[in-house]
């Protein structure tokens, strides 16, 4: 979890923008009315859940309204990812500026916002984006955000220009092609808008002296609960083939280029799908020349 000063990735739709401030909040946007539906971009956040978080809104008469955990004001908590093929992705990955200086994008965010204490940076950018339904009433003035989470992130307040007028909480309603719009699935909300979080999931990364050109894995987990599904959250960088007989799970990461890759944290990838029971069996890792390694090792999370 990211909770340390200078270190902020902020996306405003579309765009993947580098604030260098505290981990904190921003609106987007930040002129509303009381009842509308605002966004915060809360920081690279690893575990922010709905169950953990409380919401303070205090507005310019400093009265004062909470959203205890899994309020349904809270609309979602959810991840924005950039392009996979964005400017700054591409840039970074291959050195190059692009004509817009991408390398720089990507050396910031690496380094000012997803590198580690053992200094590998996570090459899985995304921004928590916070979905929050104001109340009503809310005077005119200023308002602050405060956003409290009991699993230990440190967010910073933000603040919200509250607006004459009454808005309506945004049901992010679906339209459909043809000569007049029509809502489809009216009332699927809010299981549509939640469907959009992380949901439950295990975190396997490796440490090592040496870096590996391929790893292969394998686990055991609770027969007849869940079911597998494993997620490579950069199938630009490494290529993961799994299988799951129902009890055991075989996982071959390789590099996506055919080079080694660069640093450990690349290899991390997650296993979702309501499994319980997860326990690592195997693991064998293997040099560029296909010989094996020895020193290489596995942590779930």
């Amino acid at each position: 979890m990211n909770t340390k000063p200078s270190r902020r990735l902020f996306m405003m739709l579309p765009l993947l923008v580098w604030l260098g401030a505290c981990v904190g909040t921003q609106t987007f946007t930040p002129v509303a009315r009381q009842g509308d539906t605002v966004a915060l971009g809360v920081g690279w956040q690893k575990s922010l859940v709905r169950q953990d978080v409380t919401v303070t809104i205090t507005d310019a008469l400093g009265t004062i309204v909470t959203y205890a955990p899994n309020d349904p004001r809270v609309r979602g908590i959810v991840n924005m990812y950039p392009d996979p093929v964005s400017r700054a992705v591409v840039g970074t990955m291959s050195n190059q500026d692009l004509g817009y200086d991408a390398t720089s994008t990507g050396s910031l965010i690496n380094g000012s916002v997803t590198q580690s204490s053992t200094g590998e940076h996570d090459n899985e950018w995304w921004q928590t984006v916070l979905l929050l339904d104001l109340p009503n009433p809310l005077a005119p003035g200023t308002a602050k955000v405060s956003i409290t989470d009991s699993a230990g992130a440190v967010i910073k307040p933000a603040s919200i220009t509250i607006v004459s007028g009454t808005g309506s909480s945004n049901q992010f309603n679906v339209y459909g092609f043809g000569s007049t719009f029509s809502i489809l699935s009216p009332g699927v909300y809010p299981n549509a808008l939640m469907s959009f979080e992380r949901a439950d999931r295990y975190t396997v990364t490796f440490a090592s002296t040496v870096i590996p050109h391929s790893i292969q894995l394998q686990f055991t987990h609770t027969p007849n609960v869940g079911k597998t599904w494993i997620v490579n959250p950069r199938g630009d960088i490494k290529n993961v083939v799994w299988n799951d007989d129902g009890t055991n799970i075989r996982v071959m990461l390789t590099p996506a280029n055919g080079e080694t890759l660069q640093q450990m944290l690349d290899y991390k990838f997650y296993i979702a799908g309501g499994i319980t029971g997860l326990t690592q069996t195997n693991l064998k890792a293997y040099d560029v020349n296909g010989l094996p390694m020895s020193g290489v090792t596995a942590s779930i999370q």
